[in-house]
């Protein structure tokens, strides 16, 4: 699979002109995350269940961070959306699954409910492209059955994070070690990493 080709349905068919407006928002100090990078931890997010956190809560776990926009195929694909269905029947990328069944096959068979790694979802738009709200972390989580017992998180900014940088991410996954650094990086039109033979198989390395 071309990773280009899921990227440009999310920028083609889901942006366009719609997307413009929200390109020149506000971001935290240290945004986007940068590859070999500490994570920049100015931001708050609340979760799926209402609590507010600062990502560094989780340093001393691997994390892989994942940049959403609610409306984008992809993003629904690799959240679940073929075996649990569209959120809010929006179009789902065909020929992707999700990123739990990707991850131990391109890990050495390492699972993504280890409890040695968090997965983080970080939601930047919502499905009318504006600023995401608690209330929709709560509902996708749900219709995704992600849930924090299990080290899922759905994040959404207590502030407007949309930005060009922001834009930049989706859609696209981060791998940051227990350090908190950025270890790899499959985001963007052009990621660093691709996240197949590289991002996945950095964190099967790194976890064990």
């Amino acid at each position: 699979m071309k990773a280009g080709v899921w990227r440009c349905r999310w920028l083609g068919a889901m942006l366009g002109a719609a997307l413009l407006p929200a390109l020149a928002g506000p971001a935290c100090a240290g945004w986007p995350p940068q590859k070999g990078q500490l994570f920049p931890d100015e931001g708050t997010y609340v979760d799926q269940d209402g609590n507010r956190m600062k990502l560094s809560r989780f340093k001393g776990k691997v994390l892989l961070v994942e940049y959403v926009g609610m409306n984008c195929p992809a993003c629904q694909a690799f959240s679940g959306a073929q075996a649990r269905g569209a959120y809010r029947g929006n179009p789902v990328q065909r020929g992707l699954q999700s990123i739990e069944s990707y991850f131990p096959r391109y890990t050495g068979g390492l699972r993504l409910d280890d409890p040695r790694i968090v997965f983080i979802q970080i939601l930047l738009y919502d499905m009318q492209l504006k600023a995401p709200r608690p209330a929709d972390a709560c509902q996708w989580a749900g219709h995704f059955d992600l849930r924090t017992a299990r080290q899922e998180y759905v994040l959404v900014p207590e502030r407007d994070m949309r930005s060009q940088a922001s834009y930049n991410l989706i859609p696209g996954f981060q791998l940051v070690d227990r350090s908190f650094r950025v270890r790899s990086d499959s985001t963007g039109h052009y990621p660093r990493d691709d996240l197949y033979r590289t991002l996945l198989p950095m964190a099967g390395q790194i976890v064990k």
